[in-house]
């Protein structure tokens, strides 16, 4: 097996290097043996730079992005990444495989939360953990549309008023208000799902028995946060509003597993 590199010396990228320091002091023990899954992988590039790094990663989504950088078809081939089943949001991986999940800009998309959730908690070991980043509800500009309030406001007269004076994304540069408006508000009703943070708890604590909100931790470590996290120690009240106002950072830990009879949808996954 491959050793793995200390990945606090090396030139990893600031997004995996953020992931691995906030997993390692909430209780991660890296080691070659490790397995770990990007839930939600994109583009495969985190997946690849753990391989790199010798770890065993994989990861998923419902389709893979461009990346010339990254060969992901024969990463594909390989089974080190794999399509999710979205029909029945099955995720492709056998029971208890994995020591540690993560995702980032992942659940703001996902629209069957308990399936989701129950998937995660199936296909992690069950003494592994679970970390996920996404936008929160409340945020003052939805990241996707650029919409001011467009995560709890999504009519279409809303968005169209937006784009009436100019708002629109990289991909909507010469479209006209009434394009923007309704490719927004397709977007938002299809691929978005915001729920308030009493929502997000219930549904992980409906499949693990431990979970917390850890936003001081990912401010601790993130290139622009730390500044916010070190002014924390004079106002706590800090990492709460970045929580409410900018984006929820969940750990999710010791899997609730199904009973053996109520497992036989999953025996039919290949590892």
């Amino acid at each position: 097996m491959k050793d793995v590199v200390d990945i606090t010396s090396t030139s990893t990228s600031d997004s995996l290097l953020l992931k691995m320091r906030m997993t390692k002091e909430l209780g991660f023990d890296f080691s070659p043996a490790s397995v770990i899954m990007d839930f939600g992988c994109g583009s495969c590039s985190r997946v690849h730079e753990l391989r790199q790094l010798g770890y065993q990663a994989f990861g998923c989504d419902l389709k893979f992005k461009n990346d010339r950088k990254i060969d992901t078809g024969s990463m594909e081939r390989k089974g080190i990444v794999r399509v999710i089943d979205k029909k029945h949001y099955a995720l492709p991986f056998k029971d208890n495989m994995f020591d540690l999940v993560f995702s980032d800009q992942v659940f703001e998309h996902v629209q069957d939360y308990p399936q989701a959730v129950s998937e995660l908690a199936r296909v992690l070991k069950p003494d592994g953990m679970c970390l996920h980043i996404f936008p929160s509800r409340y945020a003052p500009i939805e990241p996707h549309v650029y919409v001011p309030l467009a995560s709890i406001i999504q009519s279409y007269w809303w968005l169209y008023c937006w784009a009436l004076i100019g708002i629109r994304n990289e991909e909507q540069r010469g479209a006209t208000a009434s394009e923007t408006a309704t490719e927004n508000f397709n977007y938002l009703k299809n691929n978005t799902n915001y729920l308030t943070r009493r929502a997000i708890t219930g549904q992980f604590l409906s499949h693990f028995h431990n979970v917390v909100f850890c936003e001081n931790t990912f401010l601790k470590y993130s290139r622009r946060g730390k500044y916010l996290w070190a002014l924390s120690r004079l106002l706590p009240f800090l990492p709460s509003i970045y929580s409410t106002f900018r984006g929820r950072v969940v750990l999710a830990k010791q899997p609730i597993k199904p009973r053996p009879n109520a497992a036989s949808r999953s025996a039919a996954i290949k590892a």
